[in-house]
C-alpha cells in the first residue's frame, strides 16, 4: 500500500467528524451516530455517557464497526475494531478538547452528552462520561470519484489496515 493512500484516508478522516458506530448485545445489532476524532495511527476516539446503549453494549462486547462518509460524494472509510475505555487522564482531556473544538467549529451547541460550557469544566470525573479508543483491526478506504483525493480514486477498496488472521 502506498503512503499516499494512507495519507488520503487520514486526511479524509480529519476533514470529517461524524461516524456511524455499530455495537451489539446478545447478537442484536445497534447503531448510533457519534462525533469522533482520529490520531495519526488511525485510532478513533469518541465519548459517551455511562448507561447508554453504546456503553452497556461495549461493556459486554468490545467489537465495533464504524462507517464514515455518508455522501453525497462516493468516498468513505469502513472499519472493524476493538473499543477500550481511555483511562489516561491526559489523553482523556486531550480527546475531550479535540471533540469540543470540532463541536465549536461546527456550531453544535446541544451535544447530547453535555452542553458546551460544561465540557469546558476541568473535572477529574466528568459526570459519567466515558472516552473510548477504537483500535481498527480492519480499515477500508473507498474513493470512487472524489477529486480532492486524486491519488486514491479507483473502482476498488483500498485496504489500509488488513484483516487480522485468526
Amino acid at each position: 500500500m502506498g503512503k499516499s493512500l494512507a495519507l488520503d484516508a487520514y486526511n479524509f478522516l480529519k476533514k470529517n467528524f461524524v461516524a456511524v458506530l455499530a455495537t451489539s448485545y446478545l447478537n442484536l445489532p445497534y447503531t448510533s451516530t457519534i462525533y469522533y476524532t482520529v490520531d495519526d495511527k488511525l485510532n478513533f476516539y469518541f465519548v459517551t455517557k455511562m448507561n447508554t446503549d453504546k456503553y452497556l453494549n461495549l461493556k459486554a462486547n468490545k467489537n465495533v464497526a464504524m462507517a464514515i462518509g455518508m455522501g453525497p460524494k462516493h468516498i468513505s472509510v469502513q472499519i472493524r475494531g476493538h473499543a477500550t475505555v481511555l483511562k489516561d487522564e491526559k489523553w482523556r482531556n486531550r480527546i475531550l478538547k479535540e471533540i469540543e473544538s470540532i463541536l465549536i467549529k461546527q456550531k453544535i451547541e446541544n451535544w447530547p452528552i453535555k452542553k458546551m460550557k460544561n465540557l469546558q469544566a476541568k473535572k477529574k470525573i466528568l459526570d459519567g462520561e466515558v472516552v473510548y479508543k477504537v483500535i481498527p483491526q480492519h480499515l477500508v478506504f473507498i474513493n470512487l470519484d472524489d477529486q480532492f483525493f486524486p491519488d486514491s480514486i479507483s473502482n476498488k477498496h483500498h485496504h489500509i489496515i488488513p484483516l487480522l488472521k485468526g
